[in-house]
């Protein structure tokens, strides 16, 4: 399969502005993103997709080929929408397209070397960090036996209280990790559908396709990734950076 990688970014973060060119041991993190990203041997083509004008600079700067978007998309997956129709315009064309959040510093191109055959695959792992349970910035997702999202939440789920558990056995939390593999006909039919009750209730755009019954296949990595999405977590990473010596 030929697999377009697209990395947004987008630089009106609500709750970090610029976040994409936030300082990293000597490197703005969009940089470092798309390092990790190359990693992976398997690309027809990688790029940065975002609506900055400072974002799309610093990218010519380091040589990272950069798309500019429209500046009117709400969810990545529009954005990488537009994207995947401007490369197919200009030649480049993927059975997936494989979306790397801007924002996931660590990323670990490894986590890519699982199925990606299903036309909607989202990574997911086991919360190890209990802060991260009832972190709103950390998305949890539910997982049926045959490795398909029941549900996603900003909340702790499954829910678990002793006076209504069923079980006593620990509850495991999972979460979900910013990386989703597409085909085009699925960015399209994103692209082309309303947001839905439940996704605009949660702020999670993989709701969209539950809430039209279309699967979205999981699959469980062990390489865990920490999302930006404030300050503080520029410095959890930078400490994590130091500690790895890159």
């Amino acid at each position: 399969m030929r697999y377009v990688g697209i990395i947004p970014a987008r630089y009106a973060s609500s709750r970090f502005p610029g976040k994409p060119l936030c300082d990293l041991l000597g490197k703005p993190m969009i940089q470092r993103v798309f390092e990790s990203a190359s990693k992976w041997q398997q690309w027809e083509y990688l790029c940065v997709a975002t609506d900055s004008q400072e974002i799309y600079d610093c990218c010519d700067e380091l040589k990272i080929p950069c798309v500019m978007t429209k500046d009117t998309h709400v969810d990545c997956i529009d954005r990488c929408y537009e994207v995947a129709v401007r490369l197919r315009r200009d030649g480049i064309t993927g059975d997936r397209y494989v979306i790397i959040q801007g924002d996931e510093p660590l990323f670990d191109s490894r986590v890519l070397d699982v199925d990606l055959s299903p036309e909607v695959v989202n990574l997911y792992t086991a919360v190890k960090d209990n802060n991260e349970i009832d972190d709103p910035n950390c998305v949890k997702v539910v997982v049926s036996n045959s490795e398909r999202a029941i549900y996603f939440s900003r909340f702790s789920i499954p829910h678990f209280n002793k006076k209504t558990a069923r079980a006593t056995e620990e509850n495991r939390v999972l979460k979900q990790i910013g990386v989703y593999s597409l085909s085009l006909d699925r960015l399209k039919f994103f692209h082309d559908t309303s947001p839905t009750f439940l996704e605009n209730k949660e702020g999670i755009g993989m709701l969209r396709f539950i809430e039209n019954d279309i699967d979205v296949n999981m699959r469980y990595t062990q390489y865990d990734s920490i999302s930006v999405d404030t300050p503080n977590d520029r410095k959890k990473v930078i400490d994590i950076l130091r500690e790895r010596g890159v």
